[in-house]
């Protein structure tokens, strides 16, 4: 998936508005992708950078991939999506015509075979697609596809908290930029593909992934809410596993998309209870 994302940036349109190199973070201590960037890096006339960052975590990738950025702009991509032709140019144009900070562009779910009929029907792996033009709030940021002005960054020394190890320290890092006045626009022009290969075929797979986001939207909620805030949210949880329980007997009836959203629901809503006490289910995002 990496050498189909670094062919894609390579062939990124400019109209001679900017130029641009390319970072690339392993966050593999044994270098596992070494070779492959050695092989682009040849074939390619764009100044590319290849370091490892060996502590296991997203927000340690990206902030070692942001300390050696020499741009006044700064994109971020997965590797596991891939962007169109003007993707990098219509974010910035983002930026100059709207006058803010930063633009994200939607991800849109590709799959390279066609995958089981209730991973479609249950809208797993789409998320929401906001007009342009629209001011997003910190719930509605990841940085999946975003373009930054360098600033955003250095102003306040801003980075991603190393304590959200296995997600979320995205929207942490949106959150407390919002906080600082910076303002982020949606761009719908923009969008990126993000692979979606057979081992998220698994039901299984979202809920882990349930468990580790209901873990770690209550450590960066906690922070912002007050006490009755947050005894709110403790009995919306509550109330919500309680209910999906209930439930779930008529899910079967209804169909497998229908259970494995309630599976997903309720172990988001678990996470979050017990991480009222410190309770980390999963501790390591190796999925």
């Amino acid at each position: 998936m990496l050498e189909r994302l670094l062919k894609r940036i390579i062939a990124q349109e400019t109209n001679n508005l900017f130029n641009y190199s390319i970072i690339i973070i392993d966050n593999d201590a044994k270098g596992g992708a070494r070779e492959l960037a050695r092989r682009i890096k040849e074939r390619s006339k764009l100044d590319i950078i290849y370091e490892i960052e060996p502590m296991r975590s997203i927000p340690a990738a990206r902030n070692h991939a942001i300390s050696l950025a020499a741009g006044n702009y700064i994109a971020i991509i997965d590797d596991d999506e891939l962007p169109p032709p003007n993707w990098l140019v219509t974010l910035f144009r983002a930026i100059q015509t709207f006058d803010v900070d930063g633009a994200l562009g939607p991800i849109l779910p590709y799959f390279d075979q066609k995958p089981p009929s209730w991973l479609i029907k249950g809208k797993f792996c789409e998320r929401p697609v906001y007009r342009t033009g629209t001011i997003l709030e910190w719930h509605q940021t990841r940085t999946g596809n975003v373009l930054l002005k360098r600033k955003v960054f250095d102003e306040h020394s801003l980075k991603f908290d190393l304590k959200f190890k296995t997600s979320s320290s995205d929207r942490a890092f949106f959150m407390k930029a919002i906080e600082l006045g910076y303002k982020f626009v949606a761009v719908s022009e923009a969008p990126v593909y993000e692979i979606v290969p057979p081992e998220r075929w698994k039901k299984s797979y979202y809920l882990r992934r349930a468990i580790v986001q209901g873990y770690n939207s209550w450590q960066y909620r906690k922070k912002k809410s007050r006490l009755i805030s947050k005894i709110g949210l403790t009995l919306k949880s509550v109330m919500a596993l309680f209910l999906y329980m209930l439930m779930f007997p008529f899910s079967f009836l209804l169909g497998q998309h229908l259970f494995v959203q309630l599976i997903e629901k309720s172990a988001y809503h678990l996470s979050q209870i017990l991480a009222r006490f410190n309770i980390e289910l999963i501790k390591r995002r190796d999925f």
